[in-house]
């Protein structure tokens, strides 16, 4: 369950989250001169674009929702001093809090969701006539190095399921009723310092569980040994490893 593998990345997400935090900016940065009178933030996380959000727009309320409980604990601890971010345990899939919202964020989060149409329609309905949603998200083509190497060593260990591609991500936002008004799509190459250290990045992050991620068995000692040799030679670049990372972010109003 995804609550649960980001709940144990509680503690060490933020020490590795560079491409999340370029993301969240994105999405800030993407947003129009407003100040609207409260907001949602879906799939809050450790707080890294409710931070950045909060700087835009002091003192406005924020609903910051996420489905692990131990993110949401971690997270309402470290922003204590902010009194006006309500922190709730919700599903971004069918959160809904009562009363619409002029003004819907969300960064690095609803890639993840097994549902992505239905949840681009409940949000839909959560934001108000006229209210802007700002949306980044993570696509298909991030860390497809890695993807690459499983499918090679174990493919039969190649997971179930892909995140969106953009075009997919695209569709759903408009399917749903969104007006698109801008859009950013990138690619960008994270530099690591080696293979195992990109490894153990993206598992304290939570990445490495779920169905994106892993196979219907997990890896043996030997071709984990492989993978992390492998990926060495065949990514090596300036000194370290490098990673792709595919995002999207959306500005769309109602």
């Amino acid at each position: 369950m995804i609550g649960h593998r980001f709940s144990a990345a509680a503690e060490t997400y933020d020490r590795h989250a560079r491409p999340q935090l370029a993301l969240a900016q994105s999405v800030v940065s993407m947003l129009p001169e407003m100040y609207p009178e409260n907001i949602l933030e879906l799939g809050a996380g450790t707080g890294q674009l409710t931070r950045l959000v909060t700087g835009r727009f002091p003192e406005v309320p924020i609903d910051a929702v996420d489905v692990a409980e131990k993110m949401v604990a971690h997270s309402r601890a470290a922003f204590a001093a902010y009194p006006h971010i309500n922190w709730i345990v919700g599903d971004a899939q069918t959160y809904w809090g009562g009363d619409r919202y002029p003004l819907i964020v969300s960064s690095a989060a609803l890639h993840w969701v097994t549902d992505l149409p239905a949840t681009f329609e409940n949000i839909f309905q959560s934001l108000e006539p006229g209210g802007t949603f700002s949306l980044g998200m993570m696509l298909r083509g991030t860390l497809r190095e890695l993807h690459e190497l499983r499918r090679e060593i174990a493919p039969e260990k190649t997971p179930g399921l892909t995140l969106p591609s953009y075009e997919e991500t695209r569709d759903a936002l408009q399917a749903a009723g969104f007006k698109l008004e801008r859009r950013q799509h990138a690619e960008e190459e994270i530099l690591y310092d080696d293979a195992r250290t990109f490894l153990r990045a993206i598992h304290e992050q939570g990445v490495t569980g779920g169905k994106v991620s892993s196979g219907n068995a997990p890896l043996t000692r030997g071709e984990l040994s492989r993978l992390v040799a492998d990926y060495q030679e065949e990514f090596a670049s300036d000194g370290g490893v490098v990673a792709t990372y595919e995002t999207a972010t959306f500005l769309l109003t109602k």
